[in-house]
């Protein structure tokens, strides 16, 4: 079907679909947007946008409450804590449900949630009860819930858009997650200053309401719900074993565990990195955080240039070398604008691995257990913190540059042992 599509060009975005690269392109317009010429994605993608532009303002407005009300930074670290553990151990139960249950009600279901819970925090603040156990607590039922929404949102997408414009959804996602965490920030301080944190938790709420309005009217098929065959338990190790066996897809998940947990704290160190280093005061720190930003952007971007060309996975292991390599560099210059030139490559490499990696995954994936595998995906997301730990030990002792050019190193190495190790990976 998918075939005579393309050649009939009578699909919507047929027309660049058709022709296959050899190589990497930068794609027009038209291709970046493809996938919003589904009417059943352009609704999600609006809704999901609305949210993650909420969850931008919402990560400002608990920094500034936990800090209003303890001064601690310890109070802040405990704040991320509550919101990720929960991720990492809620998480395989949450591809259960996404495959146990049709993923537009659970979608439906947990948004609804999210926004009670951000109408009760507004509520809170409005009447001056607001107290740090609130937003610890908070914390960790939005990080539960998130483990439930997250793997049903990704398994619903390859329902909406097919495997063609797959590649491109997931780019979109991408692109409107970096967008997002540059405009919500930018409206909670906005906010913040002029009426309050409360105007934070209001305007997300106004977000899940217009993302559940958009969830609800999505058409979808329903589809079997074979997991409800058998129990929770039987799911959760059915999950277990095909990420296990199949060699494609468990390399597909080392790749990301590797990126999470030897290269992607290079965001933590920054700060050290600015004004250790480079000797920049804030607006130094901020200039590269925006680079890193700008290059996620693109790769987002580049992405949808790949199209359905074979051998991804050897461009997918190619970007992890390529993400330490920069890594290493940016801890050898001095030179700020050489140092936001490589931030930005390794922001571009980032974006471009995390999409890709998951547009490979979810191609290999049988839909009944698609929830399952996209939720031992999330998972990788929260390991971060074992690279962060060990990294800011070794900065705080041989400096921030150090930590990274061993972050960099490590990554670079392990990606070179599984283009070594793992054939199965290369024709992905």
């Amino acid at each position: 079907m998918a075939m005579s599509g393309k050649r009939a060009g009578t699909a919507p975005a047929a027309g660049w679909r058709s022709v296959r690269p050899r190589r990497l392109v930068w794609p027009s317009l038209r291709a970046v947007l493809a996938a919003l010429s589904v009417p059943n994605y352009r609704l999600l993608f609006q809704g999901n946008f609305a949210t993650q532009i909420g969850f931008g303002m919402q990560q400002v407005a608990f920094g500034w409450l936990v800090l209003e009300l303890t001064n601690s930074p310890f109070y802040l670290g405990l704040n991320g804590f509550c919101f990720l553990f929960p991720m990492l151990v809620v998480s395989p139960f949450g591809g259960v449900i996404a495959d146990r249950f049709q993923r537009q009600r659970v979608l439906m279901v947990s948004q609804t949630l999210l926004m009670a819970l951000a109408l009760g925090l507004a509520a809170l603040v409005l009447l001056g009860m607001v107290q740090v156990w609130h937003l610890l607590l908070a914390s960790l039922v939005i990080g539960t819930v998130m483990a439930v929404n997250v793997p049903a949102r990704q398994a619903l997408v390859p329902e909406l858009v097919g495997r063609d414009l797959l590649a491109n959804a997931i780019a979109l996602h991408s692109l409107s997650l970096n967008v997002s965490r540059i405009i919500g920030p930018a409206v909670a301080g906005a906010l913040i200053a002029s009426v309050g944190v409360a105007g934070c938790f209001l305007c997300q709420a106004v977000g899940y309401v217009w993302s559940v309005s958009n969830v609800r009217r999505l058409r979808v098929v329903p589809r079997p719900l074979l997991a409800r065959q058998a129990s929770v338990l039987h799911n959760l190790w059915e999950g277990f074993q095909f990420c296990r066996r199949d060699r494609a897809v468990f390399g597909l998940l080392l790749v990301a565990s590797v990126s999470a947990v030897c290269a992607m704290p290079y965001m933590q160190l920054l700060p050290a990195y600015a004004r250790d280093h480079l000797g920049l005061q804030a607006d130094g720190l901020g200039l590269l955080v925006a680079s890193s930003g700008a290059g996620a952007v693109a790769g987002s971007l580049l992405v949808t240039g790949l199209g359905q060309r074979r051998r991804r996975g050897l461009v997918l292991l190619g970007a992890l070398v390529c993400l330490g390599v920069l890594l290493v560099g940016l801890g050898l210059v001095r030179v700020v604008p050489l140092a936001s030139l490589l931030l930005a490559g390794v922001g571009a490499c980032g974006a471009f691995l995390m999409v890709l990696n998951n547009t490979v995954l979810q191609e290999r994936v049988p839909d009944h257990l698609r929830g399952r595998v996209m939720s031992a995906y999330m998972v990788t997301w929260g390991l971060s913190p074992l690279g962060a730990v060990p990294l800011g030990a070794l900065a705080a002792v041989s400096g921030s540059s150090v930590a990274l050019m061993v972050g960099g190193g490590l990554c670079a190495v392990f990606a070179l042992w599984l283009l070594a190790t793992r054939p199965d990976l290369w024709t992905v």
